[in-house]
């Protein structure tokens, strides 16, 4: 009986992948068996201890610096990935922008900003991808939010932007159909950088975690399983979708949103 695993020889390409939800994501795959190669924009340093940290699980691993946003930095980073990885199997969207605040303080720079880079950014991955995506069958998952469903005074750019995101998924579904597969993860609140402001204050981490039917704030490997399992051959018949990763969180519940029972503490 073999021991290898089915991403053994697997190429796995992952924007963002210096902290939190993308690090979780660079690291599940490792472990699976998968080779790497991660993009940051600015944070080199924690990029290049992923990469020290996926080489110790035994697996070749790269840091590649750019700008999600940018065209060229995408089709640069599928370039080295296949000069790296030899071939690639799964690339994944994840880096991204929180929106500009309220209404009277978003400026045309800031929501450019966040649209360029949470909605074109994944397109352009995708774009730049979808030749080698169809050489191996692979697929291609983007991190959205469940903020593109919900409606917010405080986060209009963020929320068209993920809004676009399940849309233009089902779009390149169709566009890298039959061969190759589209899908994304949609999170609530998870315990990132970008939610520090929230979950670093006590009152207000336990006001948004009473109000999660599951009882507690998503972590950022709840939301690497759901994408390792999008891009994995256990979701082959699944494509053009977007999975919820939210604890519950935007289920129809008590108008008070308030699910902090003991057995949930």
């Amino acid at each position: 009986m073999s021991s290898a695993s089915p991403w053994d020889g697997h190429g796995v390409v992952v924007t963002g992948g210096s902290r939190g939800i993308g690090r979780a994501i660079a690291l599940g795959a490792a472990r699976l068996g998968a080779d790497v190669v991660i993009q940051y924009r600015v944070h080199e340093v924690p990029a290049l201890q992923v990469v020290e940290e996926i080489h110790q699980l035994g697996r070749r691993a790269w840091a590649v610096p750019g700008e999600a946003a940018h065209r060229t930095d995408a089709q640069h980073l599928i370039r080295r990935a296949e000069e790296s990885l030899g071939s690639i199997h799964l690339v994944v969207g994840n880096a991204g922008v929180d929106g500009s605040g309220p209404m009277a303080a978003t400026t045309e720079v800031s929501w450019r900003r966040t649209l360029e880079t949470d909605l074109y950014g994944p397109f352009a991955l995708i774009q730049a991808a979808a030749p080698a995506l169809r050489n191996t069958g692979g697929s291609a998952v983007v991190v959205g939010s469940i903020s593109g469903e919900t409606a917010s005074p405080d986060s209009i750019d963020y929320s068209a932007a993920k809004a676009g995101v399940r849309a233009m998924v089902r779009s390149l579904a169709l566009a890298l159909a039959p061969g190759s597969r589209v899908n994304a993860v949609a999170p609530s609140w998870v315990e990132t950088d970008m939610t520090a402001s929230w979950h670093g204050s006590s009152v207000e981490r336990e006001a948004i975690r009473r109000r999660i039917p599951l009882g507690r704030w998503g972590r950022p490997e709840d939301v690497a399983a759901a994408v390792l399992f999008l891009g994995s051959d256990d979701a082959r018949f699944i494509t053009g979708e977007t999975l919820v990763v939210d604890g519950g969180d935007s289920l129809p519940g008590p108008l008070e949103g308030d699910f902090g029972r003991p057995d949930q503490a």
